[in-house]
């Protein structure tokens, strides 16, 4: 039976550090606390953490990442929501996204866009 008190504390660590959560944090948090602690500390080193990239640039990297890949649209939003908090604005957020249409492809930028339209609750 998992500890859900452990569980719980890895939830609201991610939510701390990363500033959201998705289903597969609780998910792992609750199936394997143990790689979950792991992983977050992987995400520090890698992510969250400070280094020479401040969190807005590291945001709008993972916003692109995630809008090639054609990650789920909430993952999508969930980073933007990041990015707008760390002083991105939706116009950065967008530009980032037009500079790698090209190796990125327009499938996978429809998808962003769409994601930034619903973020940023822009009327169309």
């Amino acid at each position: 039976m998992p500890d859900n008190t452990e569980a719980q504390r890895l939830i609201e660590e991610a939510a701390r550090t990363r500033g959201y959560t998705l289903e597969m944090h609780r998910i792992n948090a609750l199936a394997d606390p143990e790689w979950t602690q792991k992983y977050g500390e992987f995400i520090e080193a890698t992510y969250t953490g400070q280094r020479l990239l401040d969190r807005k640039t590291k945001e709008l990297l993972q916003i692109c990442v995630e809008v090639a890949l054609r990650a789920d649209q909430e993952q999508i939003q969930a980073h933007m929501r990041v990015a707008l908090s760390e002083g991105a604005t939706p116009r950065e957020i967008l530009e980032a996204m037009q500079a790698v249409i090209a190796p990125m492809g327009a499938l996978a930028f429809r998808r962003g866009v769409q994601a930034w339209a619903a973020e940023t609750d822009f009327q169309y």
